[in-house]
């Protein structure tokens, strides 16, 4: 079949253009320069916080851009988005160099840069593909302010308070270095972790832990032994209420009574691994590009999971009132078929 020259050229030409934008697009990604920002930060006195919890984004590739355009979506939806928390592997394969590496534009300041997501905090936790390269200019970029001053991370491990219920914290969060295993440092985030969460008249309402690797886990990678072990018993000293973590590329809610309810949630942008059904505890489970989006107040705490598309998968939510079991304090509220926003 022979095309008339005339749709030949026009096709060239159309082909011609659409090349020339997405070079265009990725060369702004790549060299535009972020402005700093006045952070929009939650009030001390808040009575509700709400975040959103991603990891193994750092990909600078249509994925991840497909989630960040949701999560921009949901947090106008629901106007009460207060923070993000990245779960770790933020820049992929091998981390970044310094604090003027290319990468923080391409795969992190323009990359999150719609209206709501401009001016809110990024708390972030190292992954195992971020110390593959520099992971102290990550650190750095935080304490000097570079960019637009959203990047939060002032060491390896730090906790974060949010909230006030009644005169104490309505919730605290302890990120945490997963990658740091050897017994030395280890022992320091645990004890870090244990002083954190030592009853006080100022402990939390809520307890959260971050850290890249997960505890429990029916993806890929399995569980992490080395933190059943060690930072288990930690958790469940300090009486912590949710575990986050990424590395797995999927979506994961796990109840495992006496334990915290474990939420992984490494649908950032990179490639997608499948998740085993049988794994005890599993309540939801799914291989799908997202993130989780997570709502406190004094009486209860509720987990959403989303897709790249910004439609909810499922809801649960926990009581703080609440004496039973875990598995049984655990409600799904919303699922696919009831969800209406």
């Amino acid at each position: 079949m022979v095309f008339p020259r005339k749709i030949i050229v026009r096709l060239a030409l159309f082909v011609g253009l659409t090349v020339v934008v997405i070079l265009t697009v990725l060369a702004y990604h790549q060299l535009s320069t972020p402005q700093r920002v006045a952070l929009a930060v939650p009030s001390a006195t808040a009575a509700k916080i709400s975040f959103f919890a991603l990891g193994d984004q750092g990909t600078g590739q249509f994925d991840q851009w497909r989630v960040a355009r949701s999560m921009e979506n949901v947090a106008e939806k629901t106007g009460d988005l207060d923070f993000v928390i990245f779960l770790g592997d933020n820049f992929y394969r091998d981390g970044i160099q310094s604090t003027e590496d290319r990468q923080w534009n391409w795969k992190f300041e323009n990359m999150y840069s719609g209206t709501k997501l401009a001016t809110i905090p990024f708390y972030s936790v190292l992954g195992n593909n971020d110390v593959r390269g520099n992971d102290e200019a990550q650190i750095q970029y935080s304490r000097d302010q570079v960019g637009s001053g959203r990047w939060q991370m002032p060491g390896h491990y730090y906790s974060k308070d949010f909230g006030l219920d009644n005169g104490h914290p309505l919730l605290r969060v302890v990120f945490v270095d997963s990658n740091l295993l050897t017994p030395e440092s280890m022992a320091k985030q645990l004890r870090f972790i244990e002083e954190a969460f030592a009853p006080s008249a100022t402990q939390a309402t809520w307890r959260i832990v971050v850290a890249h690797h997960p505890i429990r886990n029916a993806g890929h990678h399995g569980e992490t032994e080395a933190l059943v072990t060690t930072l288990l018993p930690v958790l469940q000293k300090g009486h912590v209420d949710f575990y986050l973590a990424g590395h797995d590329h999927d979506q994961q809610l796990i109840v495992r009574d006496g334990e915290p309810y474990y939420v992984i949630s490494g649908g950032g942008g990179q490639s997608l691994y499948k998740v085993s059904k049988g794994q005890e505890g599993l309540l939801f489970g799914k291989s799908q590009h997202g993130f989780a989006r997570t709502v406190v107040d004094s009486s209860r705490m509720t987990i959403d999971f989303y897709d790249d598309d910004g439609k909810m998968a499922v809801r649960y939510a926990v009581s703080r009132s609440c004496t039973e079991a875990a598995s049984a304090c655990l409600k799904q509220t919303m699922s696919p078929t009831t969800n209406r926003e």
